[in-house]
């Protein structure tokens, strides 16, 4: 079970990754502050796709526990997410 969810959220940030690479317009927080660039995004698509690959590796060969690696996705995921995320509402002063 945890394997599964493990493959749906990877392959939802490689997809999230992919589709933020091809945006025209990124936001300020991401090209100012961050500087993403469209790499930056398909690397992450890309570890995402390997981290996909080994939950299902692990799903079916379970050597290692699965917890771990899902713990270091979702830090890797949430920091991703909130690199290009607006923080505040208003305009910086």
């Amino acid at each position: 079970m945890w394997a599964l969810i493990g493959i749906v959220l990877a392959l939802g940030g490689a997809v999230l990754g992919l589709a933020r690479s091809r945006t025209d317009k990124p936001g300020y927080f991401e090209s100012e502050v961050y500087t993403l660039s469209a790499i930056s995004h398909q690397r992450f698509a890309t570890a995402s796709l390997a981290f996909a690959g080994i939950f299902a590796l692990l799903g079916a060969f379970p050597i290692l526990p699965i917890f771990p690696v899902l713990a270091a996705y979702v830090i890797l995921a949430v920091l991703y997410v909130t690199s290009f995320a607006r923080g505040a509402q208003g305009e910086d002063e």
